[in-house]
């Protein structure tokens, strides 16, 4: 019997969450405070442009592995485990505000920031993706409603005009409407969804040049968008800008049309495991963020130093939050085998 997962996919959530690690590097080394100016500059900004994929990869993916997903009991059921592993994380973090940082959070803190998302730092993803897995059997009834390849990028190409176009052509001045920017994790969701569907006709060669065409071109859009200034994090380079939706959905077609199937069997078995673990890793990584970088900060004097232990940190923060997750899906798994267990399991079988 053949190896079940689609490791295809398992690279782009594994890429995804490393980028996420990668990019958040950049947010507490002091990338945000330097001078746009030198040739250094410019590949730190294209550093940062290309790690700025995570977010949208994950969306993207979501798409993609999602879009077959009806209306049923045994759907709302999968949201069960990663509700855990979120509560889990929470109280992992609670505990290292408390004890590591001194922070004094209390009982009913720590309820209330938890449920709205401010108890783990980088919760805001978890807001977003319990909004979508409540829309997402609906968006699929539109997006699978529509009979033909065409509608279905009229579709797609609706939802490009309303989150992606802002940022194309406002930029310092707003000259087309903007209000419905905030769809954008449903404009990612429908491109995964094409993508299952259809594929895109095209050599690997061709799109990772084309990649590699418009990730120095962006980078350089960038540059020059900041120069003589600190980098200026406009709509265009943010996660609706057509800078993201064009390298993510580039990477992301480039990754699904690798031939993985030759890999051997234990490197596939090893990254569907980090895969499984991506959201927990995403999650926990704030805590080794607050742990590595202020030593990092305070002896190293500036980004350009720090920029060196690149390979050093993002790894070590990647498997520290590795352990974590591992520990809080473990914990998660023996927690819900213990409830199916018991003589209302029918709840939560799914």
């Amino acid at each position: 019997m053949g190896y079940k997962r689609n490791v295809n996919m398992d690279l782009v959530r594994i890429l995804a969450v490393f980028s996420v690690i990668s990019v958040h590097f950049f947010m507490n080394t002091g990338f945000y405070k330097i001078k746009i100016d030198s040739v250094f500059s410019y590949f730190a900004v294209t550093a940062r442009t290309l790690f700025m994929i995570c977010v949208p990869l994950f969306m993207i993916l979501t798409g993609y592995l999602m879009c077959r997903k009806t209306l049923s009991k045994k759907y709302y059921g999968g949201i069960v485990k990663i509700l855990i592993v979120y509560v889990l994380i929470s109280i992992a973090v609670w505990v290292f505000r408390n004890i590591h940082l001194k922070e004094n959070v209390d009982f009913w803190n720590f309820i209330q920031g938890t449920l709205n998302g401010s108890m783990v730092w980088y919760a805001w993803y978890m807001e977003m993706y319990f909004g979508l897995f409540l829309l997402i059997p609906f968006l699929n009834l539109i997006y699978n409603g529509l009979e033909s390849k065409n509608k279905k990028i009229v579709l797609i190409a609706t939802f490009l005009v309303l989150t992606m176009a802002p940022s194309f052509i406002n930029d310092d001045i707003d000259i087309i409407p903007n209000f419905w920017v905030v769809l954008y994790p449903v404009t990612y969701y429908f491109i995964g969804a094409f993508i299952r569907e259809f594929g895109v006709e095209i050599k690997k060669r061709y799109i990772f040049i084309i990649f590699i065409i418009c990730l120095f071109a962006f980078g350089g859009f960038n540059f020059y968008k900041s120069y003589g200034l600190n980098f200026q994090w406009k709509s265009y380079c943010n996660w609706m800008g057509f800078e993201n939706v064009i390298d993510s959905t580039l990477i992301f077609i480039l990754i699904s049309k690798l031939n993985l199937e030759r890999l051997p069997l234990f490197i596939k078995k090893c990254m569907g495991k980090i895969s499984s673990l991506a959201l927990g890793i995403y999650l926990a990584s704030c805590i080794f963020d607050k742990i590595f970088y202020p030593y990092l900060n305070s002896a190293i004097p500036d980004f350009r130093g720090r920029v060196k232990y690149y390979f050093i940190i993002v790894p070590c923060i990647f498997i520290c939050s590795l352990i974590v997750s591992w520990i809080a899906n473990f914990l998660a798994e023996f927690f819900m085998l213990i409830v199916k267990s018991l003589p209302f399991k029918k709840i939560l079988k799914h």
